[in-house]
């Protein structure tokens, strides 16, 4: 009786890794395509305010419907920016951002939007070790009236996980949130932490309106919400 027990769990364990491990390649295929068919949201309309981006995938703006929508796209309709150079690639990593600042066509600009962490996350990269890093590179940035950072907002909420894993990529995503406000906070660059922003939560239990088709980056409703968070830490007018 307790062998053939053993046997039945065995095998729901085996179905239930088998139907998570088919879902996530799935997600990830779907992730691929909307990475080729993204687009980064850029502007140049003459003299006027200027913006640089730099980042991952998010800073790309995948999971937007339209390059608009995405965070750089939102950021520059509330700055009425009127130049925006955007040289961020999905997948980078705090360790990707120098050959991205490389490309700054401008000594100094007004603002400068920074979206890195996520993929760090997922690689299980030290946080203190991953902020210190980017202090240190940020520093090699072009002079600017501001300059913004942030993170994933909860890489738990993002459903191309298993739930089992949720609250695992939850607790690695907080401990990069602390290392990230400490060491940014310190080197005196704004940083906003997503997660604390009072409509995070709906990541988790709206992810079919909050999270794209992948269910791993956000939708135009996803960056919305992002837009919300840190329009209130922007100083420059």
């Amino acid at each position: 009786m307790l062998k053939n027990a053993f046997y039945v769990g065995g095998a729901v364990l085996i179905v239930i890794f088998a139907y998570y491990g088919i879902r996530f390649y799935a997600s990830l295929h779907r992730s691929k395509v909307l990475i080729q068919n993204t687009t980064p949201f850029t502007l140049d309309s003459g003299a006027g305010l200027s913006m640089l981006v730099i980042g991952d995938s998010t800073a790309v703006g995948v999971g937007a419907s339209k390059p608009e929508d995405s965070l750089p796209g939102r950021v520059s309709e509330l700055l009425h920016a009127t130049r925006v150079e955007n040289y961020a690639v999905s997948g980078a990593m705090v360790q990707d951002l120098p050959p991205q600042i490389a490309k700054a066509k401008q000594l100094s600009y007004d603002f400068i939007l920074v979206q890195i962490g996520a993929n760090d996350i997922t690689h299980r990269h030290s946080a203190t070790t991953a902020a210190q890093k980017l202090v240190t590179i940020l520093k090699t940035l072009p002079s600017a009236k501001q300059v913004l950072v942030i993170s994933a907002g909860d890489v738990g909420s993002a459903t191309i996980f298993p739930p089992f894993l949720a609250p695992y990529f939850t607790q690695l995503t907080l401990q990069y949130h602390t290392a990230l406000e400490r060491e940014l906070s310190a080197a005196g660059i704004t940083y906003v932490n997503l997660y604390k922003s009072p409509d995070n939560y709906l990541f988790s239990t709206e992810p079919e309106t909050y999270l794209a088709a992948d269910g791993f980056h956000p939708s135009s409703a996803g960056y919305g919400l992002w837009s919300k968070a840190i329009a209130p830490h922007i100083t420059v007018h």
